[in-house]
């Protein structure tokens, strides 16, 4: 017993030792990384880095008030723009009253979707009447809360755009089509008007039923919690961001993460999706899904997906907590040897979105 004893009290002063270490470290770390972002890093690449410290830790930012934590902004690759008639006609002045509007996934920002040169599902549109623009976010945020905001924040922008609004297309990837399927559900609680101008939405590997990757990380903290002697692995896992958990279950309302702060209503009971939201009832629904390999018909090749996210979670299809999201089989798109990245830019893609967007068109 006193061997135990011993062992124990040995541990513990190990693991206070490490966890006062990474208390110093993180605060050491916190200021090189100012240091980094001030007078170090190129602004494109800074940017980017912002983007992955905003989806890793973005809600803490937020906490924290930081000014490292990402406004939710319209871009058009070039500038933010402004939701005020006059700023925004001078900054639009070849505006259309057709709109295209891109929204980036996890730890992702605006310029993300400038894979390849020249190759971009926004600008792909502009030579065809459209005006491409990008939202930029946190996506370390509740889910939930970037789509409530984004739903009040589209209804000012297309207030302000410099005409009459005809068409308005979304375009999500990953993340980016759970937070405008967000979007549009807030957009309907709160009678707003935009949802009536969408035509199109499609999602691009958007893990409508959650993401395993994610998930694994969620599984960990639950089995951490009941060793003790874990407990520092925990603490690893608790900078986890809310909308990495949010991913992990393809959750884009409120009630699906409050109940998380609820003790009995933990990550180890799943939220329930019986219910979940609607696909947006004003506009053609479409879903992209890919698998890394080109044997797309087989069952161990389709959960693994694109790498990321599972093809039945990409095409919304039904399992046992949660109901199937009404896609129309003419409206599902699996496709081979690409991946969840890729889906950014491959020439196919941006074809098969080309062609279901020009075909709703107004």
């Amino acid at each position: 017993m006193k061997a135990n004893s011993d062992w124990r009290q040995q541990f513990d002063a190990l693991r206070q030792e490490v966890t006062l270490k990474m208390q110093a470290n993180s605060v050491q770390a916190t200021r090189r990384v100012r240091e980094y972002l001030e007078n170090h890093i190129p602004p494109r690449q800074g940017e980017a880095f912002l983007a992955l410290l905003n989806g890793l830790i973005g809600d803490h930012l937020l906490r924290r008030k930081s000014r490292y934590a990402l406004p939710m902004v319209l871009t058009d690759q070039q500038q933010v723009l402004a939701d005020t008639p006059v700023k925004l006609a001078m900054q639009l002045p070849q505006a259309t009253d057709k709109i295209v509007l891109c929204v980036h996934g996890w730890c992702m920002a605006d310029k993300g979707w400038q894979r390849r040169k020249g190759v971009d599902h926004g600008q792909q549109f502009a030579s065809m009447g459209y005006t491409p623009v990008y939202l930029r976010y946190n996506t370390g945020k509740h889910i939930s809360l970037n789509g409530e905001e984004l739903a009040f924040r589209l209804e000012k922008w297309l207030a302000a755009w410099p005409c009459p609004v005809k068409e308005l297309v979304i375009i999500g990837h990953s993340m980016g089509g759970l937070v405008s399927r967000s979007a549009c559900h807030y957009a309907e609680q709160h009678q707003l008007q935009w949802p009536q101008k969408l035509t199109t939405f499609v999602t691009l590997g958007t893990p409508h039923n959650g993401a395993p990757l994610a998930r694994f990380a969620c599984w960990l903290d639950d089995y951490v919690a009941g060793i003790p002697q874990l407990s520092l692995l925990q603490k690893l896992g608790d900078i986890r961001s809310s909308g990495t958990k949010d991913l992990s279950q393809g959750a884009i309302v409120h009630t699906a993460w409050q109940r998380r702060t609820i003790p009995d209503q933990s990550d180890k009971q799943p939220h329930d999706t019986r219910c979940r939201p609607f696909l947006p009832q004003h506009a053609q629904n479409y879903a992209v899904a890919s698998c890394l390999s080109q044997q797309i018909h087989n069952e161990k090749h389709r959960k693994l997906g694109d790498g990321m996210v599972p093809v039945s979670s990409a095409l919304g299809e039904a399992t046992s907590a949660m109901s199937a999201l009404d896609y129309p089989d003419t409206h599902k798109w699996l496709v081979g040897g690409i991946n969840h990245v890729d889906l950014l830019s491959h020439p196919s893609v941006l074809a098969q979105v080309r062609e279901w967007v020009l075909a709703n068109g107004r």
